[in-house]
């Protein structure tokens, strides 16, 4: 993302897909004419090709851009800026439109940060939750995904789309509780087996539940047993 270009304070929902990499969502932190900065600590390198849905609040429909990421922050606030290549219309619209309306003031708050482990399918089918949830959220399918994920930063939770009697969760959430003890560990699918007990488990969540049943397991006042 240029430096050089007005950048606008907003929190826009983003579906990114990595020309090489897994599909994550996550926000904007600001938007400008020729580019957009991802509030996201997925691991990409500068020059990463991608492609970005972005959700136009104004016009109801989503947007579809591409560009390269020109910027990566690491540490407490990390994040990708990434410059577009030739922006739409739409897309510079949408930005005139909130430049106009968003306050310089306003401050984003600290969102979830959330890693969901579960096969291709599983993740398009929650696809739709995950992007309107607002947490930052990366992907992985399998147990070597989850540890890649669990090296690279710190997680509020990690979140396996299983069902209960799928003994995949126990491998993933062990590895969670082996890596990052102090995050929330959560198994969302069907109730189809005796229920996920801790100290593996903090929380079992219903697939049909919906997001309010999922964000309380994610923030409920559960008592941490590593």
């Amino acid at each position: 993302m240029s430096r050089r270009a007005v950048r606008i304070r907003a929190q826009l929902a983003a579906t990114v897909h990595p020309v090489a990499g897994d599909l994550f969502v996550c926000q904007t932190r600001d938007v400008s004419s020729v580019g957009c900065f991802l509030d996201t600590a997925a691991p990409l390198d500068l020059g990463a090709h991608l492609s970005i849905t972005i959700f136009d609040r104004t016009r109801g429909a989503p947007i579809e851009v591409t560009g390269a990421v020109t910027r990566v922050l690491t540490g407490a606030n990390p994040g990708l800026g990434v410059r577009l290549d030739a922006p739409p219309d739409d897309w510079k619209i949408m930005v005139a439109v909130l430049a106009h309306a968003t306050s310089a003031t306003d401050k984003p708050a600290r969102r979830l940060r959330v890693l969901v482990v579960g096969d291709e399918r599983r993740q398009r089918g929650a696809l739709a939750l995950y992007v309107t949830s607002g947490w930052d959220v990366q992907f992985a399918t399998d147990l070597d995904g989850t540890v890649e994920a669990l090296r690279g930063v710190h997680l509020d939770a990690v979140i396996a789309e299983h069902d209960v009697s799928d003994q995949r969760w126990q491998d993933v959430l062990g590895a969670a509780r082996r890596l990052q003890p102090t995050t929330r560990r959560i198994v969302r699918g069907a109730s189809d087996g005796p229920p996920p007990l801790p100290p593996l488990v903090h929380r079992f969540v219903d697939r049909e539940a919906g997001l309010d049943a999922l964000l309380d397991a994610l923030t409920a006042d559960i008592a941490q047993n590593a």
